[in-house]
């Protein structure tokens, strides 16, 4: 963020400072958690999720077809669930997994206040717009320093607004993210199996 140099506003800027951060450390924690099981699973950062689980799906099958692990999708947020020993590279795919899926839960749970935080401060800075000549006027600014507040001020909303969408972003990808792994643990059969006394409760 910018320093206008006019007390009232540049205070309403300061508080966007730390949802800013937050923001950030959502998306850029969620980021690194998919790249690095990605990673583990053998793929580049640009593989999508459902690659990632077919490509280590063989390696959770034993060879008389039982599975090592079973990707329990009765939660939102699926878990791994060991079925019996792992070999240690299984084990460091699986807490490479159960890391995503927390960085992902995390920002899915708190992206929508982070996000409202950043457009609350995009609106209070706004309502200064209009009058931002005078105000900085009033505060001693002269012209060229009137100038630059103005460019500032422009910024600092450019910022903002970029933050904002970025969030709204990552918690969409969180969302599909999820949604890949569903479907893939579904095709890949490693879902676990639904309880009969569940499957048998259902209308």
């Amino acid at each position: 963020m910018r320093t206008l140099w006019i007390k009232s506003i540049d205070e309403v800027f300061k508080n966007a400072l730390q949802p800013i951060r937050d923001a950030t450390d959502l998306r850029e924690n969620m980021q690194n958690a998919v790249v690095s099981f990605k990673e583990l699973c053998g793929l580049a950062p640009v593989a999508n999720l459902i690659q990632c689980i077919v490509a280590v799906s063989s390696r959770l099958v034993k060879s008389d077809n039982t599975t090592l692990v079973v990707v329990n999708l009765n939660d939102q947020y699926p878990t791994m669930e060991l079925q019996g020993i792992v070999p240690e590279v299984l084990k460091k795919i699986i807490t490479a997994y159960e890391m995503m899926i927390n960085m992902i839960k995390i920002l899915t749970e708190n992206a929508d206040t982070v996000y409202e935080k950043i457009v609350q401060c995009q609106k209070a800075a706004m309502e200064f717009h209009e009058n931002l000549q005078s105000i900085g006027a009033k505060e001693g600014l002269k012209e060229r320093k009137l100038q630059k507040a103005v460019e500032s001020f422009t910024w600092n909303i450019t910022i903002l607004k970029g933050q904002a969408d970025l969030l709204k972003y990552a918690k969409n990808e969180a969302l599909e993210n999820l949604k890949q792994i569903h479907d893939a643990a579904v095709s890949c059969g490693l879902n676990k199996p639904i309880p009969a006394n569940v499957e048998s409760s259902k209308p």
